[in-house]
């Protein structure tokens, strides 16, 4: 076997993605929370960003103009912490 199949860095393979969870004001006025995972250049576009949404493992639309607080980013597959 070659090195890169054995290191686990062979083609095609990812690396992990920070997640986020953030909330924010639906075109609805609902608030919605949402845990996904976007690269970082579109959350520095601000707007409404298509991001993957994790728990419904699917693509959605995050407005970054109508976020309620600050984004919480952590390691994927981690639980977030909100302590302070």
């Amino acid at each position: 076997m070659d090195s890169a199949r054995l290191s686990g860095r062979g083609k095609g393979m990812k690396q992990p993605q920070t997640e986020y969870v953030g909330t924010f004001i639906k075109a609805t006025g609902a608030a919605r929370t949402m845990r996904f995972v976007t690269s970082p250049d579109k959350l520095r576009s601000g707007g409404l960003i298509t991001v993957f949404d994790v728990e419904k493992r699917s693509l959605r639309k995050f407005n970054l103009n109508t976020l309620v607080g600050r984004l919480t980013a952590f390691a994927p597959g981690a639980q977030p912490s909100f302590c302070a």
